[in-house]
């Protein structure tokens, strides 16, 4: 096997860099340097073909037999279930971690605040975002439709009705962010590992917080790698291997950033909120995978 054989498929911004973290140390696990390879979302990716695929993300296999894809985007892109399903086959496993979309809308909306994507407040950005996203997709401009779609990508019900069309319930695990990863950790490691079917007496280090809330070191570094000139042109000349100018890029984002304790949204707003965007959304996905996800009522 060289190519993969399970996907964490998101959702994004919900603890997918630390279970990436804490898979990466299993023996039996082989996940790409690069977290995302966004090849079953990003059109010019997919394009490329599988060989391509293969030969820059996981050409160093060796003895492992667990492959994986760390790409939470995924659960989002329509077309993706239907690539994954076309080139990978049917027997493909999916780790879906699924948090409040609430919570999650505004942790990704701060993610694009720090990294100078997103100027407008957060009430704003979310009433303007049907028409930017529309936008966008006139535009053909995906990153930018990634970057604001706040409350679109916590529907999580349209998104696993779309998954469940090529794959059968049983090959998804879905795991409630609050409640089992933050909560039951140890528990919640062990039953990924026996999804996955592989030995889960390994000792791995799981009390990891990958990518907290954080902010800009230096705003002036965060818009000189955006943008965009000659130099782009010059580094992919001395540096040909995307993968390599993507784990360059990842690392100097790390080393620009800060943690910091973002202010948290009012009560009343995360409410409305949930009412609004989310709750006859979030009843079709229990319906789907029986299961509560016990969102409706906030505690914090």
């Amino acid at each position: 096997m060289s190519l993969p054989n399970f996907m964490c498929i998101g959702a994004v911004k919900s603890g997918t860099t630390t279970l990436y973290d804490i898979l990466r140390q299993h023996p039996e696990v082989y996940i790409p340097s690069f977290k995302e390879p966004h090849f079953f979302d990003i059109p010019q990716n997919y394009e490329n073909g599988i060989d391509w695929y293969r030969k820059n993300y996981f050409k160093r296999i060796k003895k492992e037999t667990c492959i994986g894809d760390f790409t939470p985007s995924y659960l989002f892109e329509t077309k993706a279930p239907e690539r994954i399903y076309n080139t990978l086959g049917p027997n493909v496993k999916f780790i879906v971690l699924l948090r409040n979309p609430v919570d999650r809308a505004y942790s990704h909306y701060l993610h694009s605040i720090r990294d100078e994507h997103e100027h407008l407040d957060f009430k704003q950005a979310i009433q303007l975002e049907r028409n930017r996203l529309a936008q966008y997709a006139k535009e053909d401009n995906y990153l930018a439709y990634l970057r604001h779609s706040y409350f679109h990508q916590g529907l999580y019900g349209n998104m696993v009705e779309r998954y469940l069309q090529y794959f059968p319930l049983e090959q998804f695990l879905f795991i409630n962010f609050e409640e089992e990863f933050l909560q039951q950790r140890e528990d919640t490691i062990t039953s990924i590992l026996d999804f996955l079917g592989i030995n889960n007496q390994v000792v791995l280090r799981i009390d990891l917080k990958s990518n907290p809330a954080s902010k800009s070191r230096s705003k002036k570094l965060k818009k000189i790698m955006k943008k965009k000139g000659w130099w782009r042109v010059f580094l992919k000349w001395i540096i040909p291997s995307l993968k390599i100018r993507q784990i360059i890029k990842n690392k100097l984002q790390r080393l620009n950033i800060t943690r910091f304790t973002p202010k948290s949204l009012n009560q009343a707003v995360k409410e409305k909120m949930y009412a609004d965007y989310f709750a006859e959304d979030v009843s079709k996905l229990e319906q789907l995978i029986d299961r509560k996800m016990n969102w409706g009522c906030y505690t914090n």
